[in-house]
């Protein structure tokens, strides 16, 4: 029994049935655009009945979007300067991220407002124990943020430490060149050398721009149930292609930036669809004689993409793109030339 089905299994005991979980499942991954996997929501799910804990430490690589009273330990490698901003009621604010990595992987522990303080008594090289924190999806994956837990710097009394590598060894994990063939539900840091051979469609939601979950609008503003306030919407496009490399074929999902960077367009995209939409297309024909229309050069171009492999019950193996890399055709032909000996 694979963890879907032990997660399915769990949820039934707590008195929940098949349709009860499927809708719930659903609900998660809508309101975070489709970009988890079945396992994850159910995950979430599980969490939030009380059913499952995550009060052991997590493996950076482990962590889903969504969770709480997630323990974790990380050695950083960075930070930002604090940033300010101005919110919707006139008061300021300040956030910054602080990158932190495993042996596993990396990723973003954002602060905010007070919590930026902590960079002030923070150098590289630093291990940070949090405790109780929450994770969101963000603009580079799952994120990190204290939420009503805590932050400790360089706790003395904790043997995990020793699983920490040096900072020296924790230099930006190169992805891994695999053929589609391949690739298999859960493979992360993957890249790719394949031709976009179909146009899906282009889609829009808007998002709270904290924690990138669907908002709602209501007495005239946007609302994030999540982060339960009203927030400054942003609208974030989702492109999706299919990908071939002789080996295989994937569908290859490019999320805000990398959509724009795939089509080369910012908000224009949202009102040319909508004009489609006008002329008596519905959502999902727009999106196609959108793609058709105005982007049917990306067929055939060869792209280098690196990211995650996720699976989804509709669609099927799903690569979900965080990073797209110019073809270096010379690199190319030396790296055949060294596999050939």
């Amino acid at each position: 029994m694979d963890k879907k089905e032990v997660l399915w299994e769990q949820l039934r005991k707590k008195g929940l049935s098949d349709n009860e979980i499927q809708d719930k499942m659903e609900q998660k991954l809508e309101e975070v655009g489709g970009l988890l996997t079945d396992e994850g929501a159910l995950t979430i799910i599980a969490s939030e009945l009380g059913i499952i804990r995550e009060q052991e430490y997590l493996r950076i690589e482990d962590l889903l979007a969504g969770m709480t009273n997630v323990n974790i330990l990380g050695r950083v490698l960075g930070y930002t300067e604090p940033r300010e901003f101005q919110r919707n009621d006139g008061s300021f604010g300040a956030v910054s991220n602080v990158i932190i990595a495993d042996k596993t992987g990396k990723t973003a522990l954002t602060l905010w407002d007070h919590e930026v303080r902590l960079t002030e008594q923070i150098e590289r090289g630093d291990i940070l124990k949090v405790v109780d924190g929450i994770t969101r999806e963000g603009r580079r994956g799952v994120q990190i943020q204290v939420g009503r837990g805590k932050i400790i710097v360089n706790p003395e009394d904790d043997p995990r430490i020793e699983e920490i590598p040096p900072l020296s060894k924790l230099a930006e994990r190169p992805a891994e060149r695999k053929e589609i063939a391949e690739l298999e539900e859960g493979n992360r840091f993957c890249e790719i050398r394949a031709t976009i051979a179909k146009l899906y469609n282009v889609r829009f939601y808007e998002a709270c721009p904290e924690c990138y979950k669907r908002v709602v609008f209501k007495n005239n503003v946007f609302f994030c149930p999540s982060c339960n306030k009203k927030v400054d919407r942003k609208r974030v496009m989702i492109f999706e292609a299919g990908l071939d490399d002789c080996t295989g074929f994937i569908r290859a999902s490019f999320f805000d930036r990398k959509a724009e960077d795939m089509l080369a367009v910012t908000s224009e995209a949202y009102y040319k669809v909508k004009d489609y939409m006008n002329r008596g297309h519905d959502a999902r024909s727009a999106q196609r004689q959108y793609l058709n229309d105005v982007h049917q050069h990306l067929l055939g171009q060869e792209i280098v993409v690196s990211g995650d492999v996720t699976y989804n019950e509709y669609t099927g193996l799903t690569f979900t793109v965080r990073d797209i890399r110019e073809l270096n055709i010379p690199q190319e032909c030396y790296t055949i030339l060294e596999e050939l000996g």
